[in-house]
């Protein structure tokens, strides 16, 4: 009997099987590793988010006691002090306090520099010293104010964050109003990159801003309005060349659910891939106004990912190649070769050919096969044989 003949049978149902069952399997490794493989993504951009916040974090602490150290340094200036104790000439007191400050800008980055009377009015800004007698009412002064000692916080001003502390100003035991060092923190950005090689951008909530007063500043400082090209955030800062990425692949409703560190996806960035993560930032008062993004590239990352899934698949084929081969030899050798040939002689046996004894050493369902047609051999011949005396 030709293997032709059964092509219909149990040959090719047990190979759709063998075939079946190694395509599932197939897909299934493929799957774990591409399930794995994002995860490890997902969890090495968490760790990115996390780092970028941990070293935000310590730069602003950093910056907080530099802060501190020089209004330490300046509350021993006799001098400013009864200068402004007397309150009679503002000019005077600039004067003696210029170089201090050009110093302490120079060494610490101090960019604001307040001298505020005891009812929250500002009696001058050394950094701008035609700008006075406004009253004061942010949160870091409101706290020193009501705590009677030094306060630090990030602030909102018109279109960036500052870091300020706000000291009481005591002179001969008496307190003669406050003292504020500012820093403004737009910096922070490419410090955060430097050290993780992350980059980074600020949004802050449109809510906290007021939009006359951000576009002009921006445009004073030769900055281009960016105000339209988010609903509810403006980008303030971003150590991205391509900042209308981020206003571009940016969800709000996303924004808005950050209250910790958190992995947000990737975004494509030219040639590029970025992971995308956030971490809430919040003022001197606890209240969040904004987020931080932080954007890992993490192509070469996802280049090893696609070279590994690949590989799997091509070793995965290979070996699916070789074990069907070799389901198939031995379907062909050990089951559907000793079939047809049980069948062949079934026929001749049929056909009154009893002689050809049937053999085997098997042991299995097959050579129980093989056994009960030797007995019906054997009992089909007895039996032509006393009909044939008969006659």
């Amino acid at each position: 009997m030709d293997f032709g003949k059964v092509k219909g049978s149990i040959r090719f149902k047990m190979l759709g099987g063998v075939l079946a069952l190694e395509i599932l399997m197939t897909l299934g490794y493929v799957g774990v590793f591409y399930h794995s493989a994002r995860a490890d993504l997902a969890a090495g951009a968490q760790k990115a988010v996390e780092r970028s916040q941990g070293v935000y974090d310590l730069i602003l602490q950093g910056d907080t006691k530099m802060l501190g150290v020089a209004m330490d340094s300046f509350a021993t200036n006799a001098a400013a002090r009864q200068i402004y104790a007397d309150h009679q000439d503002r000019q005077k007191l600039l004067a003696s306090v210029q170089d201090l400050f050009r110093s302490n800008r120079a060494r610490y980055g101090i960019t604001h520099f307040y001298f505020i009377d005891k009812e929250g009015a500002c009696y001058l800004r050394v950094h701008d010293p035609g700008n006075y007698g406004d009253t004061v009412a942010r949160e870091t002064f409101r706290q020193a104010r009501a705590a009677g000692k030094a306060v630090s916080g990030i602030e909102l001003g018109k279109t960036a964050f500052a870091l300020r502390v706000v000291s009481p100003y005591i002179h001969n035991g008496d307190l003669i109003g406050y003292i504020e060092f500012g820093e403004e923190i737009d910096h922070f950005d490419q410090l955060v990159k430097r050290q993780t090689g992350v980059d980074v951008a600020v949004l802050v909530d449109k809510a906290f801003l007021v939009e006359s007063e951000y576009r002009a500043t921006r445009k004073a400082q030769g900055k281009p309005d960016n105000w339209a090209a988010m609903k509810g955030y403006t980008l303030v800062s971003s150590t991205l060349e391509n900042q209308g990425l981020v206003a571009d692949d940016a969800s709000e409703d996303k924004l808005r659910a950050v209250k910790t560190s958190m992995y947000l996806g990737t975004v494509a960035n030219g040639p590029k891939t970025l992971s995308k993560g956030a971490f809430p930032l919040k003022d001197a008062s606890g209240k969040q106004v904004g987020v931080v993004l932080a954007l890992n590239d993490i192509t070469d990352q996802l280049q090893s990912e696609r070279s590994a899934l690949l590989l799997l698949i091509g070793i995965t084929a290979i070996v699916f190649v070789i074990s069907f081969a070799a389901v198939a030899l031995y379907l062909r050798v050990e089951v559907i070769g000793p079939l047809v040939r049980l069948a062949d002689q079934a026929n001749e046996i049929s056909m009154g050919k009893v002689e050809m004894k049937l053999e085997t050493h098997r042991n299995d369902e097959i050579g129980l096969l093989i056994h009960a047609f030797e007995r019906m051999r054997v009992s089909l011949k007895k039996s032509m044989s006393m009909l044939t005396k008969r006659e």
